[in-house]
């Protein structure tokens, strides 16, 4: 290629210099926060029945990852910092697969006589136990 006749009319004309990539410490730190708020809520949600609080933070983290991906392809966010967004964004979707799964382990479970029989150990366990502090 070769150069313009006229450099300053081609700097006049080639419009605002892209701006410098903006820090997404907050966003990760969000993002993590998020993560580690529903993971336990995940873990626990076939024998405790945690599965709606965990999948709505996970889902939350997961759109919120889904929305810095914009930036990091329009270049907004510093390249240290993408890779920790590329694997947040990993994490929260291997979380959201994680919640479905134990969805359908749960609907399993209901239609089973298991959890019938979980249930009613469970409560009666925790009622004795009422009782006695009860009776104290």
């Amino acid at each position: 290629m070769s150069e313009s006749a006229f450099p300053r009319v081609d700097a006049l004309f080639a419009g605002e210099p892209p701006p410098a990539p903006q820090s997404a410490r907050r966003r990760i730190r969000r993002l993590a926060l998020l993560l580690m708020l529903a993971t336990p809520f995940n873990l626990l949600a076939i024998p405790c029945f945690t599965g709606v609080p965990g999948a709505l933070l996970t889902l939350w983290a997961f759109l919120l990852a889904d929305g810095e991906s914009a930036r990091i392809e329009a270049g907004q966010i510093a390249e240290d910092e993408v890779q920790q967004l590329r694997r947040l964004q990993m994490v929260a979707a291997g979380m959201l697969y994680f919640c479905v799964a134990s969805f359908v382990v749960q609907v399993w479970l209901l239609g089973s006589a298991l959890y019938q029989t979980y249930l009613t150990s469970a409560v009666q366990s925790l009622m004795s136990a009422a009782a006695r502090v009860w009776a104290m």
